[in-house]
């Protein structure tokens, strides 16, 4: 049954990371076109989406106890996890491109991050009624 909770919660993530490569595939010549590399684009994708199912299961582990403190510090530590790790994402990517970096891409990214914790949001809202917080 759990499973089951889990692959629905994760469906919602899952589709818009395929839609988003698929995107990134699809129109790789138009975005290369408008100054977006379609394979940073493409890599900031699947980071957010591993980092959003690993802050899934932590924040559902955290729902399950019954100090609502243990909650709280879970939201806070999967957005200090996101930042730091996006933070050096874009440090590495940024050290390794040099001169022919993608700001476009980086921005674009940026905004994935938003859909991403959007879509994180209204899955741990829906899973905090199923526990019974409100």
């Amino acid at each position: 049954m759990e499973k089951k909770k889990d692959r629905k919660a994760i469906v919602p993530l899952f589709i818009f990371f395929m839609a988003v490569n698929s995107f990134c595939l699809l129109f790789k010549n138009w975005l290369d076109a408008k100054g977006i590399d379609h394979i940073v684009l493409g890599i900031g994708n699947c980071i957010l989406f591993f980092l959003s199912v690993i802050i899934y299961f932590m924040q559902k582990k955290s729902l399950q106890n019954p100090n609502p403190n243990v909650f709280v510090r879970s939201v806070m530590a999967g957005t200090l996890i996101k930042l730091v790790v996006i933070a050096c994402a874009v440090s590495i990517y940024l050290l390794i491109a040099g001169k022919n970096k993608s700001n476009y891409a980086i921005v674009a990214s940026m905004a994935l991050y938003f859909v991403y914790t959007f879509i994180e949001v209204k899955t741990v809202s829906r899973l905090n009624k199923e526990y019974g917080r409100h």
